[in-house]
């Protein structure tokens, strides 16, 4: 049997709602009821778009919203004023009011908005692009294809081809027959037991299939195609959660995972981060990795055994469940890596997502190491030791180092510090006159020649929030993590030198014993720094990704050497929540 738009998808988060606004009790009224001019349409929401004040629908397309529309909700007992963010893109159980200018006055969501699917954007090959020159799909169980606007449906084979021109989408078979023309979006489906697999995209599992279906949509250029995995949560998560954690990692560590990730999930769906472009999420690291690596037994068991399980916070909000690779020895607090949507940093503290300490004390192996994480004597001796031991010890990334010369650090800066300064200009600085570090333009020679660099400040884990660099041209101050990493990249394509060595070793380790060559980014911004007799460098450093959350390395040790079960691992990462399963969020 085929799957079919509209079916009734099952799954443990079934019960995961939304209480978003509704504006009138009972269905679609007749506008000739009381000789108004105006139409309802009870149809799913495809996109939104903010900035431009529009909502599409699926059958109708795009529409405006009116000056002053409405946005109101059913709740049990009475009904609620709400707002555009409440719309959801995916929602079948709303009602827009169109009126004779063909502008939405009024939005009718009627009662809570189940999430039972994930709307995922696939990408091409190497996650580079949403836009695909052509699409191709293919299952051995056979494909349907529907044009919903057109009210067309036919069978198109095992394999089956799209391309795009002048917004129209062309439809052509395995023998190169074109089946179908359409302006409109169209829906792939095979049959409910089988994948479907995107045969002109290449992961690194090998096998891009896909459960669920697929929307094909011209790109907002027109010459070129979008495509969207519909999908049930719980067998979205089947496709992540091998994706970001190795099976070898052992059960208790992945079903860690698979709680995180659910939240993560949620997360990037109530943000509506990319409503705009009519998906939940990207299959990318902009997200979380999709398919990238093939589902197994255990990752599955993983998340059938934690099915419907979020993380709330104590204010009963959904936590934001950030993980990363390797700890260090310490984890960051979250407002001292990211900054406020409206740029304010540091930004506001969040309760479960604070710095702690990962390492063991070498004195008493039953406590937790604290160091003066401000000291730049102490974060240097700290991190250049190797024998510590901590939560991460397994990981390569525990501790590493690599040198620089003078010149391949006055290299690497120059060659990315204005691009990071265009990208984002609030947060790398130029020193005035005043002595002031204010916003302007990088000069075309960089810093010029180096100088000197120190930390200006660190986050309570340790963790580089400010480097100020001086240079020949001037005195610079890059600020959050992330710029940091990005400026000061290890690798010859930047330092334009010799091979740029990056050294690593794991917890307890008397040497150094692994190497990469030409690392693109310094791993984290967990380091300290020292200079040679000719102003070389050599950064010492510890861990890998931001160190805010959940350390999957560190997860892996606490799974299988202590035994922690997925709860207590979770605790261990996001302190101040608690786990909750068929949960109602932002209940009047």
């Amino acid at each position: 049997m085929l799957i079919r738009m509209g079916r009734n998808f099952v799954s443990a988060l079934a019960m995961i709602v939304l209480i978003t606004g509704l504006f009138s009790q009972g269905g679609q009224a007749s506008a000739a009821k009381d000789n108004r001019s105006w139409v309802e349409y009870n149809e799913k929401i495809m996109a939104k778009d903010n900035e431009n004040g529009t909502l599409e629908l699926e059958l109708q397309g795009t529409i405006k919203l009116a000056k002053n529309y409405k946005v109101t909700q059913r709740g049990e007992n009475r009904v609620y004023q709400k707002s555009l963010a409440d719309v959801r893109v995916g929602a079948e159980n709303v009602t827009v009011r169109v009126n004779h200018k063909n502008e939405i006055t009024k939005v009718f969501i009627d009662g809570p908005t189940p999430i039972e699917t994930m709307r995922v954007g696939i990408m091409t090959t190497g996650f580079a692009a949403v836009d695909h020159d052509t699409i191709v799909l293919s299952s051995q169980a056979g494909l349907e294809i529907i044009d919903k606007v057109a009210e067309k449906t036919f069978t198109a084979g095992e394999k089956v081809t799209f391309s795009s021109s002048s917004n129209e989408i062309i439809v052509t078979n395995a023998s190169g027959e074109a089946l179908y023309t359409t302006p409109n979006r169209l829906y792939a489906f095979t049959d409910e037991g089988s994948k479907i697999k995107v045969e002109n995209i290449t992961r690194a599992s090998g096998d891009s299939s896909y459960r669920g279906f697929f929307e094909i949509t011209t790109s907002s250029t027109g010459d070129k195609l979008n495509l969207i995995n519909e999908v049930d949560m719980e067998h979205y998560l089947y496709q992540v959660v091998p994706s970001e954690m190795p099976a070898s990692f052992g059960l208790n560590a992945l079903k860690a995972q698979a709680v995180a990730a659910r939240t993560y999930a949620l997360g990037d769906y109530l943000s509506d981060r990319f409503a705009k472009e009519g998906f939940f999420v990207l299959d990318s690291v902009m997200s979380q990795v999709y398919n990238n690596t093939p589902e197994n037994a255990i990752t599955t068991q993983a998340v059938n055994q934690t099915a419907g399980i979020i993380m709330i916070g104590q204010d009963a909000s959904l936590v934001d469940a950030r993980y990363y690779s390797t700890s260090g020895g310490y984890g960051a607090s979250k407002h001292q890596v990211w900054a406020e949507g409206d740029g304010t940093f540091p930004s506001n503290v969040v309760p479960y997502l604070i710095a702690l300490s990962h390492t063991f004390d070498p004195n008493d192996p039953s406590k937790m190491l604290e160091i003066d994480t401000q000291s730049e004597e102490e974060i240097l001796e700290f991190y250049k030791t190797l024998s510590h031991t901590g939560y991460d010890g397994n990981s390569p990334w525990f501790r590493w180092k690599v040198g620089l010369s003078k010149e391949e650090l006055e290299n690497t800066i120059n060659a990315n510090l204005a691009g990071r300064q265009a990208a984002d200009p609030k947060f790398v600085l130029n020193q005035n006159e005043a002595g002031e570090f204010v916003s302007q333009p990088i000069p075309t020679e960089g810093i010029g020649e180096f100088v000197d660099m120190y930390v200006a400040k660190r986050g309570d884990g340790g963790n580089i929030m400010e480097l100020v660099i001086e240079g020949t041209t001037g005195t610079y101050k890059i600020i959050k993590e992330y710029n940091i990493r990005f400026t000061i990249r290890p690798s010859n394509a930047f330092t334009q030198g010799e091979t740029v060595v990056l050294h690593r070793a794991p917890a307890g380790s008397t040497e150094y014993t692994g190497t990469l060559d030409n690392y693109t980014i310094l791993p984290s911004a967990f380091f300290g720094f020292e200079f040679d007799e000719e102003n070389g460098v050599t950064f010492y450093g510890g861990g890998n990704g931001h160190g805010v959350g959940m350390s999957q390395y560190g997860a892996y040790y606490l799974g299988t050497t202590l035994g922690y079960g997925f709860e207590r691992i979770l605790t261990s990462y996001y302190p101040n929540m608690s786990l909750q399963k068929s949960s109602v969020l932002n209940k009047e």
